[in-house]
C-alpha cells in the first residue's frame, strides 16, 4: 500500500521513524497568492498530481497554514474529487488529521459537507489511530468515492469571494460552457486560439468552478446530439461591432471564431483601461463609435454588454449603467442601428428598459446559477445565432435612415421661394416630416403588413405631392394640357395638348393597359405600362384621378429625372396596390399571392435618393 502526507511541517506522521509513510507533499502556499490557483497548478501540472498517481491513501492534515481554523485541507480535498484531470484518483480514500470532531467542524468551517461524504475519514494524530486507519485499509473497510452523483448533490460550494465580480464569474462560465459545445476544429486557427484563451481563464481554476461545471456535466455530453457547428444565416460580408468589458477574456475569440465561420466580420472596442471611471470609459467608446458611425463602411449591428464598468454593479439607477448609455448614444446617431444585447442578467426589467431604447433582440449568457443541461446550452447558443440572424434582417434599416438623412440634406431642387414648394419640404423633410414617419414606422415593425402599407400610403404621398408642384410640371387635365420642368435647364417642355378640334389630345405619352399578375380575374384592366412616341400624335383624352395622377408620375420621372422605365413601371404597379389593398381593400387584388414587404419601401426610398439629391 502506498500513503501520500500532506501537510505543512505541523504533524507528527511525517517523522518515518514512527509512521510509514511513502510520499509526502509539504503545502507552502504564498498568501499573496490564491489559494485555489496554488492547489490547482500542484493538481494538473504540479508534484502533488505526479504523487496522486503513485498512492492508494492520501492522509491531509485539515489545518494546512498557520490559521488553524482555515482548514485548508478541507479545500484541498474538495479539489481533488472534483478534478477531472485526476481521472479515477479523484476518488482515492482521504484521510483527515485533526484533534477536531466532525461536530466541531460542521460548525466552524463554511463548507463542510465533504465530511459526509462517501470516502472521507477523520483521525486524531496518534499512533493507535494511524495503525487503525491501516488495518481498515488492508481490511477493505476504508473505501474510495463509489457514489459521484450522491457527492455532488451533497455538497455546496460558494462562488469566491474575492474573484473581481459575480460578473467575471458569470461571463468565464458561459464561455468555457459554449466551447464546450463546439464541435472539434482543431485544424482552424480561430477554434485554437479561442480554446487557448479558454485554458487561461483564471476562473477555471477554482474549486467554484470545479464545482457547478461536475454539476452541469452528469448530462452526458454526445457529440450527435450536443455538438454545434457555428453557421448564422444571411451574415455574408457583415461587420458586427462588439462592445463587452470581457472581450479580452476569451470573449473576442468566441466571436471571432463564430462569425468568420459565418463569413462576418467581428470589430471590437477593447480599449479599457483599469483605473479609468465610468464616464471617461464612456465617452472612449462613443469616441470610437463616432468613428465607425463617420467611416465609409460604419457598423450596422452592435452587441453590448450592460454593465461595462465596475461602477455598474452598485448602480441603482438602470439609466445611468454605462451599457444603456451607449445604447441611447448609438440609437441617437442612427435609430436603425440594430443591437443585441449580451448579458448574464434575465431580470425582466431589464429588458423593458432596453425595449424603451429601442433594442429588440437578448442574448443571455448562461450562468453558473442555472446549472444549466446541455441540451439548454446548446439551445442559448442557437438562440444567440437567431438573434444575431434577426438582427441582420433589419440592418437595412440603418442603411435606410442614411439614406434618408442624405435626402433631407441634399433636397437642393427645392424653389425657397415658392410657398407650396416651402410647405412641401417641411411636410417631407422636416422633423417627423413623412420622411420620418416611414422610418419610425420600419423601426416598430418592418414585418407588418398594416405598417408597410402605411409606409407604401406616405410614399406615394411624397411622390403625388412632389409631382404635384408648379416647378415640376403644369397640368390642366381639364384643358389638356400638359407641360414638365426639365432638371437640365429649368425649361418647360409639353407633355400633352389639346389637338386642332378640341376633341383629341396630342401627346407624346401614350398609356397601355392590361393587367398585372397581382389583379384578380374579375377585375378590370388597368394602366400597367407606356410608351414615348418620338412626336406628338392623337389620343383620346386623359380622364379619371388615377390616370391624371399616373400621367403626372410618369411624366416627372421619365422626362425631368430619366427613370429607367422598368423602375416607373414598377411605380404603377405599386399604385395599383396602393389604391386596391393598403387605400381601400377592394377584392381586386390576389393578396394570398402577393403582399408588399419592406424591400418595397427600401425601393421608394431609393427613387427619392435619386429624384432629390
Amino acid at each position: 500500500m502506498n500513503k501520500l502526507l500532506v501537510h505543512s511541517n505541523n504533524t507528527s506522521f511525517n517523522r518515518t521513524e514512527l509512521f510509514s509513510i511513502s510520499e509526502q507533499f509539504v503545502f507552502d502556499v504564498d498568501f499573496d497568492k490564491d489559494i485555489d490557483f496554488y492547489i490547482d497548478d500542484n493538481l494538473t501540472n504540479g508534484d502533488l498530481k505526479q504523487k496522486l498517481e503513485k498512492i492508494d491513501l492520501i492522509f491531509i492534515k485539515v489545518s494546512l497554514s498557520q490559521n488553524y481554523l482555515e482548514y485548508l485541507g478541507l479545500r484541498l480535498a474538495y479539489h481533488i474529487r472534483l478534478t477531472k484531470s485526476l481521472g479515477v484518483k479523484s476518488n482515492i480514500p482521504i484521510v483527515f488529521i485533526a484533534e477536531e470532531s466532525f461536530q466541531f467542524l460542521g460548525l466552524t468551517y463554511s463548507e463542510p459537507s465533504i465530511l459526509f461524504t462517501g470516502g472521507i475519514y477523520l483521525i486524531k494524530e496518534t499512533l493507535e489511530d494511524y495503525h487503525m486507519v491501516i488495518n481498515w485499509f488492508n481490511n477493505e473497510i476504508i473505501k474510495p468515492l463509489v457514489d459521484f452523483d450522491s457527492f455532488i448533490n451533497t455538497i455546496n460550494i460558494d462562488p469566491p469571494s474575492n474573484y473581481q465580480l459575480p460578473h467575471s464569474i458569470a461571463n468565464e462560465w458561459a464561455l468555457t460552457r459554449y466551447f464546450s459545445m463546439l464541435k472539434k476544429d482543431d485544424t482552424n486557427e480561430g477554434y485554437n486560439t479561442l480554446e487557448k484563451k479558454i485554458l487561461e481563464l483564471d476562473y477555471l481554476k477554482t474549486l467554484h468552478f470545479k464545482y457547478v461545471e461536475a454539476k452541469a456535466s452528469r448530462q452526458r455530453f454526445n457529440p450527435k446530439k450536443h455538438a454545434y457547428t457555428p453557421s448564422i444565416r444571411g451574415v455574408d460580408s457583415i461587420r458586427i461591432g462588439i462592445i463587452d468589458d470581457e472581450i479580452n477574456k476569451g470573449w473576442l475569440a468566441f466571436y471571432q471564431y463564430v462569425f468568420n465561420k459565418s463569413q462576418a466580420k467581428s470589430i471590437a472596442f477593447n480599449d479599457f483601461k483599469k483605473d479609468e471611471s465610468r464616464n471617461e470609459l464612456i465617452k472612449a467608446i462613443q469616441s470610437w463609435l463616432s468613428e465607425s458611425f463617420q467611416s465609409s463602411k460604419p457598423i450596422d449591428i452592435f452587441i453590448v454588454d450592460l454593465r461595462l464598468h465596475d461602477d455598474d454593479f452598485i448602480e441603482q439607477d438602470f439609466d445611468k449603467l454605462s451599457g444603456i448609455q451607449i445604447i441611447k448614444f448609438i440609437k441617437s446617431k442612427n435609430p436603425g442601428v440594430q443591437i443585441v444585447v449580451s448579458t448574464a442578467s434575465n431580470k425582466v426589467w431589464n429588458f423593458q428598459k432596453c425595449l424603451e431604447y429601442g433594442v429588440k433582440y437578448f442574448s443571455i449568457k448562461e450562468s453558473p446559477e442555472t446549472y444549466s443541461s446541455r441540451d439548454n446550452t446548446r439551445t442559448s447558443l442557437i438562440h444567440f445565432s437567431k438573434q444575431i440572424t434577426s438582427a441582420v434582417e433589419r440592418s437595412f434599416l440603418a442603411i435606410l435612415n442614411r439614406d434618408i438623412q442624405n435626402i433631407k440634406s441634399g433636397n437642393i431642387f427645392i424653389n425657397h421661394s415658392e410657398k407650396n414648394e416651402s410647405a412641401f419640404r417641411s411636410l417631407t423633410f422636416g422633423e417627423k416630416g413623412l420622411l420620418d414617419q416611414i422610418l419610425s414606422l420600419l423601426i416598430l415593425d418592418s414585418n407588418s403588413e398594416a405598417i408597410i402599407n402605411q409606409c407604401l400610403l406616405l410614399s406615394f404621398q411624397v411622390l403625388e405631392n412632389y409631382c404635384n408642384l408648379s416647378t415640376v410640371g403644369v397640368f390642366d387635365f381639364k384643358n389638356s394640357s400638359g407641360k414638365v420642368c426639365l432638371l437640365e435647364n429649368n425649361k418647360l417642355i409639353d407633355i400633352f395638348t389639346r389637338s386642332s378640334d378640341n376633341r383629341q389630345t396630342l401627346t407624346r405619352l401614350r398609356l397601355i393597359r392590361g393587367k398585372h399578375e397581382m389583379q384578380d380575374n374579375q377585375a378590370s384592366e388597368t394602366i400597367i405600362s407606356f410608351e414615348i412616341e418620338d412626336e406628338f400624335k392623337l389620343y383620346s383624352s386623359y380622364t379619371g384621378p388615377d390616370t391624371s395622377s399616373l400621367v403626372q408620375i410618369i411624366s416627372a420621372l421619365h422626362f425631368r429625372h430619366h427613370l429607367p422605365k422598368h423602375d416607373i413601371e414598377k411605380i404603377i404597379k405599386l399604385r395599383y396596390y396602393r389604391s386596391n389593398v393598403a387605400a381601400h381593400f377592394t377584392g381586386k387584388v390576389k393578396t394570398e399571392f402577393e403582399k408588399i414587404t419592406a424591400k418595397e419601401i427600401i425601393y421608394f426610398i431609393n427613387i427619392f435618393m435619386k429624384i432629390f439629391t
